[in-house]
């Protein structure tokens, strides 16, 4: 099992590494006595996006970020009738990236 996500965790963005994402919504829960991200962890962005920049014929365009749902979390694993996020988790943003955990900050929770 891969190590659960906790608030502390970052992400960026694949096409823009410097795009820095906070957690808006935690969506976190304690587990096993440690606060831990569910799929129910919202992200917002904060940059400017290349991808958004192309369109706009080279003029900065910021970040606007618009998540879609969490994939790769914990299959088994559950708090508050949600799944819980992984190292392994990431979304994809409907500009056209993927954003992916960055500093996991997370915990092996197999030696508790």
């Amino acid at each position: 099992m891969a190590d659960l996500l906790t608030e502390r965790a970052k992400f960026f963005c694949v096409a823009a590494p410097a795009v820095t994402f906070t957690i808006s919504i935690s969506g976190s829960v304690t587990h096993k006595g440690a606060k831990v991200l569910t799929t129910a962890a919202k992200l917002s962005g904060n940059g400017i996006c290349p991808i958004l920049t192309a369109l706009a014929q080279g003029t900065p365009q910021p970040c606007k970020f618009q998540q879609t749902p969490w994939i790769n979390f914990a299959l088994t694993q559950t708090a508050d009738s949600k799944n819980l996020l992984t190292a392994n988790s990431f979304c994809n943003c409907l500009v056209g990236s993927v954003v992916k955990v960055q500093s996991a900050n997370a915990q092996n929770f197999r030696q508790i």
